[in-house]
């Protein structure tokens, strides 16, 4: 998941030149121009997005090549500038190796008159993880950025097939960097695109030329920028045959992990909870011009897990590379940009304090291995930390060596959840219980205890954590409760300067209006509300016996709070969309003989039906991200995060593993 950056050579001061490619990034002479002309231009991009005004299916672009953000950024104003456009403008980039943050600082100085925009992607910017990263920029305007091999990246998100408007093609000379316009590449590139969809280069090579023609690209040389005589431009050919030869380079995915297309409808939704799994997913919507309607029984929104009033912000580590450990890097990174961005705009506060999670209390059974982590992690996203550093972090001493999460902290999850509602398109209805939920005549109604109506749409999404299982099509989720007490004390005069969270047994929170939070207890399968003194004096015993400082925390309780936090059976959430079980039960029966069966059926899902749930204590971290893929589902875009995550969070996986289990 560590990436390496561009190492660069700056000729005549601010010239980037590349040492992995032996090439300048672009032209001496009128970058701006030539990036216009080569991809703005020979695009069409102002006339498309005129004729398509109307249209509710955002623009998408894709973009071989980040480098210095050129391309984007002009195409950022462009948009910008543009009265006619499109709903939204989607934009795909892949790099390999990415500009550190400084160097894009450097070279983004030589363009004035993109300032405004060089300094917002400036502040989002990842420079350190591999992956999909994505960047909410203005509204309406989400940029995908791609840091590794753009083939594998195009492989692992096959479910971007058929969305792409226009390509970039801004690799290094064909020369100097061969992969990025081999067939296979090429291929992918075209599997991934619209009929019509329309691909620049500068290159006129004949081998690019070759390529893209058997890619299915119809091919026109045309005149190039400045010096450089001729480019290309072609067209995805809309014949059949070219679709099956460029959707062959696709890797395969299992057959149910495979959601069908998006619903065409009015854009409205119903959200069925209103905590962070549901706020978060409401102003996912929204932001796209979605009318939602959430509605909660409470009488406010965030009033049961979600109402504690610190949340720590780290991310889940693990000491291999899969689809998990890429998720929930990705989920952190995402949260932490869209908490900063929120904090700029609403009275959310993102307290950036850090966390230190003390080594003895990670892992007892198998504890993790620093070289491992290491490898994986950047240290913009983890560190190991003897005693005496994490002390000084903390400002008080710690009792042990502590990884640290730099990019940690902490927020008010009720201050988040309202931030997420303060907008013109949600409408929350508190005090109302969902009783049932049926689909009639293409709408999924929500109705009371009595029976009345409480809303329609044609999208629905439950995200009432453990209070799915009420619903018909989820009642057989494998859902548990898991009940959590967290305790307020007094500050007193050691802790009152705690500086950042420090996680052990338990974890205590920066002091706040003279207390700390500290949480929480853990116990599975009991849902009792009722306060315990028993959980209130383990809190304070298991924070307590982080610092080294006897009687560093002030014992007095003030008050405490029990919530019910939802999990899953293998504890990983439950987000997609809602797999209608009898129907994948027959479809898939042969796995109960064979359970390596390579069933060719795709799965059945109900329409318009999406579950997020089960974020059991990373909701802070995984929500966000959870919240966009099912809005870019939902609204049918490219999605942020690959299959095989798609495929571990997917509802379905239970019905699939109780069939192979059966056999």
């Amino acid at each position: 998941m560590k990436i390496k950056h561009a190492s660069l050579r700056w000729i005549e001061s601010d010239l980037p030149y590349s040492r992995q490619f032996g090439d300048l990034y672009y032209s001496r002479e009128d970058e701006l121009g030539e990036s216009r002309h080569v991809f703005l231009e020979a695009n069409q991009l102002h006339q498309r997005w005129q004729r398509a005004a109307d249209s509710n299916i955002p623009f998408t672009i894709a973009e071989i090549g980040f480098g210095s953000a050129l391309n984007f950024l002009l195409t950022w104003q462009l948009w910008r500038s543009s009265a006619c456009k499109p709903v939204g403008l989607h934009y795909i980039a892949f790099e390999k190796y990415p500009f550190s943050r400084a160097d894009l600082k450097k070279v983004q100085h030589r363009w004035p008159a993109l300032a405004e925009f060089s300094r917002a992607l400036q502040v989002v910017y990842p420079d350190h993880s591999g992956g999909c990263h994505r960047l909410l920029l203005d509204d309406r305007l989400i940029l995908d950025l791609h840091l590794g091999d753009a083939r594998t990246q195009l492989q692992n998100h096959n479910a971007a097939i058929g969305q792409i408007d226009a390509w970039y093609l801004d690799g290094f000379n064909p020369q100097l960097n061969p992969e990025l316009w081999q067939r296979k590449l090429l291929q992918l590139i075209a599997a991934a695109s619209k009929p019509g969809a329309t691909v620049s280069t500068y290159s006129a090579a004949g081998a690019v030329r070759r390529q893209l023609q058997a890619a299915g690209f119809e091919v026109e040389k045309t005149a190039g920028f400045g010096r450089k005589r001729h480019m290309l431009v072609a067209t995805r050919s809309a014949a059949n045959k070219h679709r099956e030869q460029s959707s062959g380079a696709i890797e395969s995915s299992p057959s149910w992990s495979t959601y069908p297309a998006a619903l065409a409808g009015d854009a409205q939704a119903i959200i069925i909870g209103a905590g962070l799994a549901g706020c978060s997913m409401a102003y996912s919507l929204a932001r796209r011009g979605w009318r939602v309607s959430v509605i909660d029984q409470a009488a406010s929104p965030a009033s049961g897990t979600s109402g504690i009033a610190q949340f720590a912000l780290r991310c889940r580590i693990f000491q291999n590379d899969s689809p998990l450990s890429r998720f929930f890097l990705q989920a952190y990174l995402f949260s932490r940009r869209q908490y900063s961005q929120l904090t700029a705009s609403s009275p959310l506060a993102f307290h950036d304090c850090g966390v230190l999670q003390l080594q003895s209390a990670m892992n007892k059974q198998q504890p993790l291995d620093w070289q491992k982590l290491h490898r994986l992690y950047p240290s913009e996203v983890i560190q190991t930390l003897a005693p005496a550093d994490a002390s000084l972090l903390a400002n008080t001493k710690l009792e042990d060596g502590a990884y640290y999460f730099p990019g940690g902290g902490w927020l008010d999850p009720t201050l988040l959840c309202s931030s997420y509602l303060d907008h013109p398109n949600i409408s929350l209805h508190s005090g109302r219980a969902v009783h049932a939920l049926d689909l009639r005549d293409s709408l999924w109604q929500a109705s009371d205890a009595d029976g009345q109506l409480l809303a329609s749409a044609a999208v629905a999404v439950i995200a009432n954590s453990h209070d799915a299982t009420r619903f018909s099509p989820t009642a057989w989720l494998p859902l548990q409760t898991v009940r959590g007490q967290a305790t307020s004390i007094g500050s007193s005069r050691f802790s009152a300067s705690l500086a950042s969270v420090v996680c052990g047994q338990r974890t205590v929170f920066p002091c706040v209006d003279n207390h700390h939070t500290l949480s929480a207890s853990y116990r599975p399968q009991d849902s009792d509300l009722s306060i315990s003194e028993a959980d209130n004096q383990q809190n304070v015993q298991g924070a307590q016996a982080c610092f080294r400082e006897a009687n560093y925390l002030d014992e007095e309780f003030q008050e405490a709070r029990v919530a019910l936090r939802c999990s899953s059976s293998d504890y990983l959430p439950v987000v997609g969309q809602v797999p209608d079980v009898g129907a994948m039960q027959e479809q898939f029966s042969e796995l109960r003989l064979n359970a390596r069966a390579q069933v060719n059926s795709g799965g059945s899902y109900h329409p318009g039906l999406y579950l997020s749930v089960a974020h059991g204590s990373n909701g802070l971290a995984t929500c966000p991200l959870s919240s966009e893929f099912l809005a870019s589902l939902i609204n049918g875009e490219a999605l942020p995060i690959d299959q095989a995550m798609s495929a571990a969070l997917n509802p379905a996986r239970f019905i699939i593993r109780d069939l192979k289990k059966q056999r």
